[in-house]
């Protein structure tokens, strides 16, 4: 097995890399991984017995397709000589970037099986990098799957790009229960005026997360409740943006900005419930974390998100671009505790029966099995799934 993703960033893909790969059956699958832009903090949670080695690339340019270009020929070059040494029988690529970077590498040389793993609802033919628009239709040609990781993807990936559903299946993410021993205490500023409620959002700061319907729905939030708390977990491009709505909206004592946590999901247990606006989602890690502790969450009905979250049940789903309905639904779990109290339990008992590492890890073997099979007989990576 080789895989291939841009980095070991923090992150809901990198995370289910990490674990699938730690989690591989050793007796028949021998992984190796190339981060193609640098390491990162998740290197540190990988099996130390996984070899990872990294061409240390620029990432390509959104804009500048020749920059792109460059960067992608070192990418492919690198990638090359790393399947010729290890002649994997599997080329698994995690995320769009890295997909289309390991189909092009192996043009020609093979391995038998390439799979795109699909954790997003994001397609080349509506991306905003020019260069993926240009070689991702080339490179679907050289995958044999298309891995999603959630129904709404599956589905997004057969209407935009034309890939037939006999090439593609749907596996979920998986988390395992937290120990005790895991659960961290909030820092006293994360917890100092949160006798309101107390409301953890962990996303990166992206305009896809819409982190401004948030703010809004906090500021309708504190009229009511004063001493109301959110913590934001996270960074990314919007950070200084949203600093500056903290000020103008008077939030900058209701809100505060945590910052990326590699052990976010480690602090969940001590709030009330998790929030998440997203105007997209394919699988989110942050509502899984949230869900297996326990915590109710508020979250938008849009991509695979009503696929794990039951709307009633273990928590309350809401429309994307309304601050007024998210106040409405946090507000209604802060001020019933018992219902509080069965959404969580509820969304802990679904987590723990539905969506287990163990059981993604042994779906993942037997799809990889199946695929080199299908392969090594002539027969077309059809029905995998």
């Amino acid at each position: 097995m080789v895989y291939v993703i841009g980095s070991l960033e923090i992150g809901g893909a990198e995370t289910q890399l990490v674990r699938l790969i730690n989690g591989l059956d050793r007796t028949r699958f021998t992984p190796s991984l190339m981060c193609l832009f640098g390491y990162g903090p998740l290197r540190s949670e990988l099996d130390d017995r996984v070899k990872v080695e990294s061409p240390l690339l620029p990432r390509p340019s959104r804009t500048n397709l020749g920059v792109s270009a460059r960067t992608a020929i070192r990418a492919v070059t690198s990638l090359r000589a790393l399947l010729a040494r290890e002649q994997p029988d599997i080329v698994h690529g995690y995320l769009m970037t890295s997909y289309v970077i390991a189909a092009l590498s192996t043009w020609n040389t093979g391995p038998g099986v390439v799979i795109a793993s699909r954790r997003g609802l994001d397609t080349y033919p509506r991306h905003s990098s020019r260069w993926l628009r240009f070689v991702a239709g080339p490179a679907n040609r050289l995958i044999d799957f298309h891995l999603c990781n959630s129904e709404a993807v599956q589905e997004l990936v057969i209407a935009d790009e034309n890939v037939p559903r006999s090439k593609t299946g749907v596996i979920y993410s998986g988390i395992d229960p937290p120990s005790v021993t895991n659960q961290l205490e909030l820092p006293e500023q994360w917890s100092r005026g949160g006798e309101d409620g107390r409301v953890a959002m962990v996303a990166n700061l992206n305009s896809h997360k819409r982190h401004g319907d948030v703010l809004d729905a906090v500021r309708l939030i504190v009229k009511q409740r004063p001493r109301f708390k959110l913590v934001l977990f996270g960074d990314g491009a919007e950070r200084a943006s949203i600093e500056r709505s903290l000020r103008e909206k008077g939030l900058t004592n209701s809100v505060v900005l945590a910052g990326a946590q590699k052990d976010a999901a480690k602090f969940l247990s001590g709030f009330d419930l998790t929030v998440l606006a997203s105007s997209k989602e394919s699988f989110p890690n942050a509502l899984l974390e949230s869900m297996v502790r326990g915590i109710p969450v508020v979250a938008t009905r849009v991509g695979g998100i009503p696929e794990l979250v039951r709307e009633g049940i273990d928590g309350i789903l809401v429309e994307s671009g309304s601050p007024e309905q998210l106040a409405a639904a946090m507000l209604e779990l802060l001020d019933k505790p018992q219902l509080r109290q069965r959404m969580g339990d509820a969304a802990r008992n679904r987590v723990l029966n539905g969506f287990s590492v163990r059981g993604m890890i042994i779906q993942t073997e037997d799809l990889y099995e199946r695929l080199v099979r299908q392969v090594r007989s002539r027969q077309p990576a059809h029905n995998a799934l």
